[in-house]
């Protein structure tokens, strides 16, 4: 590789796993790619990137036959890169590229993505195309170095979805559960972020942690209060009766009926051994 370009690599479903001698960063576009490395797996759309050192050794496999991601290649040694480290006052080779890591981009470099892609592949000359490659290129670790500095660049992995916000989020809305999109916005992440952290951190999707939340609440009213199942089922936002049943049962392994008269048998019972009763 002579010098830092972007490019654009349509994976499909193919499984590649190679290393090169010089730092990459891959940024999502279309489709899911699963991609592993030193550190572990992760999966890269539109909206996270993966930073490669050097001599990183890397696994990726398209996830279906539209999975393509852009690709920037550097040359260390490029002009442009060392001004732009004198300019932001770091060496990228031991800050940004330091070690192998996925990011979040912030919503604003998320477009610039998808303007690059079309750039790329639209017709050019020769010599249009290898100066539109590089300027692409350093674009976007220039972006990624600022956020460096400034501190504004989530690590995937270092952090968990918080299960108090997600709980409050829910409890102010028992009556009508908040969709992915409104849970996604109070995390700062797109859904498909959220979807993919929501799976690591607790091993089922949004709406399954929505779902389980509400029905941790029926647990609690069906026990502790003289709630109507009724009442319960219309205060956590289904749509009657059979429907609240149906899925009180499937994830509790019992219906609310049932809940509540295994409840009061081991209330009577404990009612029963203090005051000395057998029976």
């Amino acid at each position: 590789m002579s010098q830092t370009l972007a490019r654009c690599n349509r994976i499909a479903r193919r499984s590649i796993e190679h290393c090169h001698p010089y730092p990459q960063l891959l940024l999502g576009w279309r489709g899911v790619l699963d991609i592993e490395f030193s550190p572990g797996g992760e999966h890269l759309e539109l909206g996270l990137a993966a930073i490669l050192p050097p001599s990183e050794r890397h696994l990726f496999r398209g996830g279906d036959d539209s999975c393509e991601i852009l690709v920037i290649d550097l040359d260390t040694d490029d002009p442009c890169l060392t001004a732009l480290e004198q300019s932001c006052t770091l060496q990228l080779r031991e800050s940004l590229f330091a070690t192998p890591k996925t990011l979040s981009l912030p919503p604003s470099l998320i477009p610039m993505v998808e303007l690059a892609t079309r750039q790329l592949k639209a017709d050019k000359s020769t010599a249009q195309s290898a100066l539109l490659n590089h300027q692409l290129a350093i674009l976007f670790v220039s972006q990624l170095s600022e956020l460096l500095v400034l501190g504004h660049t989530d690590t995937r992995g270092l952090g968990r979805l918080s299960a108090t916000l997600l709980d409050s989020l829910i409890d102010e809305r028992l009556t009508s559960p908040p969709d992915n999109h409104l849970l996604a916005d109070a995390c700062h992440l797109s859904q498909s972020q959220l979807h993919l952290r929501c799976l690591r951190d607790f091993g089922v999707t949004p709406q399954q942690y929505v779902m389980n939340r509400r029905l941790r609440w029926a647990r609690f009213w069906l026990r502790e209060t003289q709630r109507t199942v009724s009442e319960i089922a219309f205060d956590l936002g289904f749509s009657g009766v059979s429907s609240f049943s149906r899925a009180y049962r499937c994830r509790m392994g019992c219906s609310p009926s049932e809940e509540r008269k295994v409840e009061r048998r081991g209330a009577q019972a404990g009612v029963d051994t203090l005051s000395g009763h057998n029976h």
